[in-house]
């Protein structure tokens, strides 16, 4: 490198300012040079002394046109280069052109990129310079590619290569990269060798930005070549040389391609961080292509992680952008995600309408495929709609379109959409028909749509009363698709994960709910709960997926794999013999979405039971208005009795009276109902009468009561570890009162480690011995996003590379022996609900770490109310009582001094309500005792209390609107 820049340094130095030949491209070599040194603001100085000495100096004014483009001031650049062109134009006049033609490059302003490179070519043979005609038939080579076809682009790189002199060993290596990129997109096998030596003699030449652009291009044959982890590598060290040259527009590129492999890998926290910097980079160097397709990319990514805030977002700024460019192929593109964007926020009309513009927007063009599969989504949305003549239209218009272009490969799909449509009218032999048709012509290795359609036709078998059929049809796609997923590697399981549209997921959730309501009715009970558990266990799993595929750190160990056997079904008996006794009943929801009944099986030592309960969908409204009245500490009138008699009273009716403890296993928008709040047919409260807890699936009450089988450990006293009062990031209020609590509750242990301030931190949690800690308590903030569980976390001090977000994904990678932990913050009951399958926030994670039962709290608490919560809590656990009736007794109490709902019915126990800790009562000392004592032995030993600093990174990324958004809350 350093060989380089000397010998462009004396290639400018041996000119003299008035020399009349100083070589223009030794100029603009001089300015990349200085630019890649962090040197141009000198060199700017000395040409700008030069100019004004003698207005005329060419080589002066054509280098401080340069360094204004390379600096990305396009305007300053665009108002240089027109003043040195000119005709006939001279050598700084091509210079010039050239320079501004690779300044509408950059910005992705292709049409006066082309024409600009054009006049540049006819003003170097005008003037017989053949390095810059062939500068010109290079940068053309790539436009005229992308217009008229690869072969096009060769013929002008085959002209360039005539006519540039072999001395230009830059340019020469640039031609070849050239060639290696299109030899590429053709899928030519000498791409990657041509690319290869492209960059060692870049490298041998000290030309960063050129070796970058040599091993971008290396990185894209081996993308095409189907080789992502090859050409994620090859991308990454890309991007170093091109922080290193300061090229902030391609690096905004080559981000973008990182970004779309991690994409497609299912490594959305990391595509999101790339995105980030892809933004950033393109914003700098007003790169509007770059731009536009970094916020098609963010907006495709928060569609998939159901942000649609966030998507819509993104996708207008994409087409904006696109629409300024005069590139309406790019804003089609963007657009093309606003049709399934739109129905899954409700917007069925927008949705229609976007997607017949964009039909009728590939008609023009002819691109068939994409008009082939935009009339599948308006079918689609047609259906949700409940618009059956529109939809049956529209799919016999892609029939026809893909029998008229002979498309034989796309026309299976039309048979499953064919056959949604009949189960939605209620067509039931057609709907058979078409999906028996769909399945005969799906290839072996498409598990998922297998799957998928076997389901539903089990619903069409359930429909029709042939409800041995659609058992046995559910049960053997349930094997089949299982026995598949074992043998998935972690990356496998996050695509996996991310694999259904939000309106996919819908319909899929409602008819596994039509199905198991139908099977249950028809006396199949046992059957249809271990189907439930099946299908929840499979959710449980994708969620510890997802968790792990939006983590932004790669070095945490993959999780999908390792969730502790939560992950596995549970069957009738295993519920009666692993987590029962007289005293305890388990109720588990299936929730129904749209017009399917929900169900509630009921299980005991005496078997199970099911009852139909109404649509989850006709109780929507007042279970949020119930949670919204409990919260705010106002009377919930007669909801509380209108909910438990939906809710509860079936599947009470039918327990034993010995039963005083119900571990609930609720589904879908239930997770938002606190059900110790639920009013029995008395008017009091259901707390009053049982003992209530809730856990993820009856699988994972299997399994945590197998681990406390297998906890041989026993301990005379618990170790406890409690954080509170801890110095936050900016944008979250300081909890001074937390501090009291954790330290209320490290009296309740005599091996207690209580950390406050700088000391209560993401670096201490992650790199302390865990393990030895049999209570884990935090009293923080939670920041807790339904929408998208990346940006949910569990908020301590930053410090020690540790941004101060603990995110599920890291939650789920700690090493805990813990009996208990206790999330004394905001919502950590809550977290993003995805349809059917649970809460994937703060709790399931901590679960698949080796937790047993964690408390936690479904709303915003405050200090002072929470703090006597919890040291009712800690006093039951001490005196003996497992956690969930030490819960339940610190709610009794809280309700014997006439304390609002708001504050016992935010806390909840998740997992193990059976969990004992062997806590001691703690010592009470005379104030006054306390004092002296501490002041007799500060004074002894003359110690002052030192407050300490610490200094904090301000962390950006997705955390930033969590920041804002919570930041006005002074309570948890």
């Amino acid at each position: 490198m350093i060989h380089r820049l000397v010998l462009l340094l004396l290639l400018h130095l041996s000119a003299a300012p008035d020399q009349p030949g100083e070589n223009p491209r030794a100029v603009t070599d001089s300015a990349l040079a200085a630019v890649e040194a962090d040197s141009a603001k000198a060199l700017a100085a000395r040409w700008t002394a030069r100019l004004a000495a003698d207005p005329g100096d060419g080589a002066a004014a054509l280098g401080l046109a340069t360094l204004a483009r390379l600096r990305y001031d396009y305007a300053d650049a665009r108002r240089r280069y027109a003043a040195l062109d000119r005709d006939p134009p001279d050598r700084y006049a091509v210079y010039a052109r050239l320079g501004l033609a690779t300044a509408f490059d950059a910005q992705g302003l292709q049409a006066q990129a082309d024409s600009t490179f054009r006049r540049a070519l006819a003003g170097a043979r005008a003037t017989g310079d053949s390095t810059a005609q062939a500068t010109a038939l290079m940068n053309l080579a790539y436009l005229v590619a992308t217009l008229d076809g690869i072969e096009s682009g060769m013929a002008y790189l085959d002209s360039a290569r005539s006519v540039l002199p072999t001395r230009e060993l830059e340019l020469q290596t640039d031609l070849q990269r050239r060639h290696s990129v299109l030899l590429a997109v053709q899928s030519d096998t000498g791409a990657s060798a041509e690319a290869e030596a492209c960059a060692r003699m870049a490298a041998s030449l000290g030309a960063r930005r050129l070796e970058a652009n040599c091993l971008q291009a290396a990185a894209l044959d081996l993308r095409i070549r189907g080789l992502l982890d090859s050409s994620l590598l090859l991308l990454e060290r890309t991007a170093q040389l091109q922080r290193a040259a300061h090229d902030q527009s391609r690096l905004a590129e080559t981000l973008l391609r990182e970004a779309d492999i991690l994409r497609g890998n299912a490594a959305f926290g990391r595509a999101h961080q790339v995105l980030d910097e892809a933004l950033a980079m393109a914003a700098a160097s007003h790169n509007l292509l770059a731009l536009a397709s970094a916020h098609t990319g963010a907006g495709s990514l928060a569609l998939r992680v159901q942000d649609f805030a966030a998507a819509e977002d993104e996708l207008t700024q994409a087409v904006a952008l696109f629409q300024q460019q005069g590139d309406p192929a790019g804003a089609m593109l963007a657009r093309s995600f606003l049709p399934t964007l739109h129905a899954a926020e409700g917007d069925i009309s927008g949705a229609a309408g976007e997607a017949d513009s964009i039909i009728q927007w590939y008609r023009g063009t002819g691109e068939v495929p994409n008009e082939f599969e935009m009339l599948r989504t308006r079918a689609s949305i047609a259906m949700q709609a409940g618009d059956w003549a529109t939809a049956r239209e529209t799919l016999a218009r892609a029939a026809q379109l893909a029998s008229r272009h002979t498309m034989d490969e796309v026309t299976g799909s039309l048979e499953l959409d064919w056959g949604r449509l009949a189960l939605y009218q209620g067509v039931l032999p057609e709907a058979e028909h078409h999906l028996t048709r769909y399945l005969a012509g799906l290839d072996s290795s498409a598990h998922v749509a297998r799957h998928e359609a076997q389901a539903r036709l089990a619903e069409v078998y359930a429909r029709e009363g042939r409800l041995d059929r659609a058992e046995q049809e559910l049960s053997l796609a349930d094997d089949a698709l299982e026995r598949w997923r074992g043998t998935l590697a972690d990356h496998e399981l996050r695509m996996l994960a991310f694999q259904a549209m939000p309106t996919e997921d819908y319909e899929r959730h409602a008819s596994a709910a039509r199905v198991l309501s139908l099977l249950a009715s028809g006396g199949r009970v046992p059957s249809a709960f271990s189907l439930a558990e099946r299908r929840r266990a499979r959710a449980l799993a994708d969620q510890m997926a997802e968790a792990d595929a939006l983590r932004r750190d790669p070095a945490t160990p993959g999780l999908a794999v390792r969730v502790h056997g939560q992950a596995r079904p549970a069957r009738v008996e295993d519920v009666i013999t692993g987590v029962l006794d007289e005293r305890t009943a388990l109720l588990e929801y299936v929730a129904g979405l749209g017009n399917a009944p929900s169900t509630v099986f009921t299980v005991t030592t005496a078997g199970v039971r099911a009852r139909a309960l109404p649509s989850v969908a006709s109780l929507e409204d007042d279970v949020a208005r119930f949670v919204a009245l409990l919260e705010s500490g106002s009377s919930t009138g007669q909801l509380s009795r209108k909910l438990g008699n939906a809710l509860l009273d079936s599947a009470l009716a039918s327990l034993p009276r010995t039963v005083t403890r119900l571990v609930i296993v609720p589904d879908g928008r239930l997770h938002h109902v606190p059900f110790a709040a639920l009013a029995l047919p008395n008017g009091a409260p259901l707390i009053s009468r049982y003992e209530v807890s809730t856990v993820p699936s009856a699988g994972v009450a299997v399994a945590l009561r197998r681990r406390a089988a297998e906890d041989t450990a026993v301990s005379a006293s618990a170790s406890l570890l409690a954080f509170g009062d801890a110095e936050f990031q900016r944008g979250l209020p300081r909890l001074a009162g937390s501090g009291d609590e954790a330290k209320d509750v490290g009296r309740y242990a005599a091996d207690a480690a209580v950390r406050l301030r700088g000391d209560a931190s993401e670096a201490f949690l992650k790199r302390a011995d865990l393990a030895r800690f049999d209570v884990i308590h935090f009293a923080t903030h939670a920041l807790v996003d339904e929408a998208r569980m990346d940006r949910t976390a569990l908020a301590l001090a930053p410090g020690d590379g540790e941004d101060g977000f603990v995110t599920p994904s890291e939650l789920a990678g700690l090493r805990l022996s813990a009996r208990l932990v206790v999330l004394s913050a905001c919502e950590t009951a809550g977290g993003k609900l995805v349809q059917g399958e649970g809460v994937a926030g703060l709790t399931a994670p901590l679960f698949a770490a080796g937790a047993r039962a964690v408390v936690a709290t479904r709303w915003r608490i405050g200090d002072e109310s929470t703090r006597r919560m919890v040291d009712d809590f800690y006093a039951a656990l001490a005196g003996g009582q497992p956690v969930g009736a030490a819960l339940r007794s610190a709610k009794l109490a809280a309700i014997r001094r006439h304390a609002p709902a708001s504050e016992w019915a935010a806390f909840t126990v998740v997992g193990d309500p059976m969990v004992t800790v062997a806590l001691t009562q703690p010592h009470e000392f005379p104030i006054v005792w306390v004092a002296a004592i501490v002041c007799g032995v500060l004074g002894l030993l003359g110690i002052t209390k030192a407050r300490k600093t610490r200094k904090h990174e301000r962390v950006e990324g997705s955390f930033a609107a969590l920041r804002t958004s919570y930041g006005s809350r002074v309570d948890r």
